[in-house]
């Protein structure tokens, strides 16, 4: 075909030549490309927007249940994949008749685009915990601690907390350190909002300065589920228990774990709290190898060292069972109309907690 041939076959609609369809198919991907990202830096942008108003609502709500939340310096980064909030020198303070503040010194969190609701968080310590009518100032310090949460609306669902190297001080004095530390907290699956489940863990904790006396350093563990749990609202501990009572709250506790020396002490039962503030439940102690728990236990600093004495009488005091696969004796423990009770036995009794 001659080239005036196929300048007249073009013009009658026949296909274009091979070179031209060549180019089409280059340019047609990387135009879809640039569109897509035009439109994922703008559905970007505008979640951010929407992420601050979220933010600026809840620090709204928070205020209003008496938490003041604060920051030196709020940056809102993490384009294209996450939101990553910077928050220089974070600081809630909480209002009331018994107010106290909370500070850090940095606190750095993350969410990803397709998964808003999870969001996870990194503090940069020291914290420092001041209680104005005390006049107390408590400091915390660590090597890493991390924040865990998953909600939505505002609400929380559940949320989980770990800690290396974490070290109380009071005026320079140590009171507490844990090698490792976590707290986990979510609503109990099918109850009501009201009821938490909760978990703690200690690893190679005790009390005075880290690295004193770790050989001596106790584990510990603690599962329990917590009903009728008061709103979390800036209120003092005692109304927060007389919440709790009046609403009928009880602490089942499923395993209340303390491990050091080579014995083993573990509680469970239900507890809650009578009409005049008292305890009112029961609960099974059971302790095995006690003269190497108590030793251990003083020598960290969570018990007094002449306790180790009463070991004996643990033993024959109690009812012989077993405790994760080791002999040991079993304590039960019933609390009724202020008085405490080992089994039939009375014990004494106990005044209001509150």
């Amino acid at each position: 075909m001659t080239e005036p041939d196929r300048a007249a076959a073009s013009a009658d609609g026949t296909p274009p030549a091979p070179g031209r369809r060549s180019s089409l198919w280059v340019v047609l991907p990387l135009a879809l490309f640039v569109l897509a990202g035009i439109g994922w830096t703008a559905a970007w942008f505008y979640a951010a927007g929407r992420a601050e108003q979220e933010i600026d609502s809840w620090i709204a709500n928070e205020a209003a249940a008496g938490r003041q939340w604060s920051c030196a310096d709020r940056r809102l980064t993490g384009f294209p994949f996450r939101f990553e909030l910077i928050c220089a020198q974070p600081s809630v303070a909480f209002t009331g008749p018994d107010p106290w503040q909370w500070s850090a010194a940095r606190a750095h969190a993350v969410a990803q685009v397709w998964n808003p609701r999870h969001i996870i968080a990194e503090f940069q310590g020291p914290s420092v915990l001041k209680e104005a009518a005390a006049g107390r100032s408590i400091e915390a310090n660590w090597s890493l601690l991390q924040v865990s949460a998953v909600g939505s609306g505002g609400v929380v669902d559940r949320v989980s907390t770990s800690a290396n190297d974490y070290v109380l001080t009071e005026g320079g004095r140590p009171l507490f350190f844990a090698r490792h530390a976590e707290l986990h907290a979510r609503h109990h699956p099918g109850a009501d909002g009201n009821t938490l489940d909760l978990a703690i863990g200690l690893k190679a904790a005790g009390s005075g300065a880290l690295g004193g006396g770790t050989q001596a350093a106790a584990d510990a563990e603690l599962q329990a589920t917590i009903s009728q749990v008061p709103p979390f609202q800036a209120m003092p501990v005692a109304e927060r228990l007389r919440l709790w009572q009046q609403a009928g709250g009880k602490v089942k506790i499923e395993v209340a774990k303390l491990s050091a020396g080579g014995g083993v002490m573990n509680a469970t039962g239900d507890v809650g709290l009578d009409a005049e503030r008292r305890p009112n439940g029961a609960l099974t102690l059971a302790v095995a190898n006690p003269q190497g728990l108590m030793a251990a236990l003083g020598g960290s600093g969570l018990l007094p060292e002449q306790a180790t004495s009463l070991a004996p009488l643990l033993m024959a005091a109690g009812m012989p069972t077993t405790l994760d696969g080791a002999k040991a004796s079993a304590f039960p423990f019933v609390f009724r109309d202020g008085r405490v009770a080992l089994g039939l036995i009375p014990l004494g009794k106990i005044g209001p907690l509150y």
